[in-house]
């Protein structure tokens, strides 16, 4: 039953994932995965946290939620390829702002989530 909710959460997951992609365009900086990606890391630590008594009583919807939505709406996979795409077109500033943004940013927002979690949770 567990494959069941992480297929259900992935395809959603993959179409949000999907619609972020257009957001990416018309521009240089990959903007679609960046939001996709520092969302999915604040959602995972807000929905993680805000959430931990739930999903003890139900740990199908948090399989569900965190592999299959979250998992497969952020994509470190796609996020390295376009690292590499700015490296080979040369847009040093544009590859350093982007990675470093995207892993700062991210660890900070699902920080942020985790203690929003907590304080919604009390």
């Amino acid at each position: 039953m567990q494959y069941l909710y992480i297929f259900v959460g992935g395809a959603v997951g993959a179409l949000l994932r999907y619609l972020f992609s257009f957001i990416s365009v018309n521009s240089a900086f990959p903007i679609g995965t960046f939001i996709a990606n520092i969302l999915g890391a604040f959602l995972m630590g807000f929905l993680g946290t805000l959430t931990i008594e739930y999903y003890k009583n139900n740990p199908l919807l948090k399989k569900g939620i965190t592999t299959g939505l979250l998992g497969a709406m952020t994509t470190f996979s796609t996020f390295q390829f376009e690292l590499i795409h700015l490296f080979e077109q040369q847009a040093y500033l544009s590859l350093t702002f982007y990675a470093l943004s995207s892993y700062v940013l991210g660890i900070f927002l699902c920080y942020i989530g985790v203690r929003l979690g907590e304080a919604a949770h009390d």
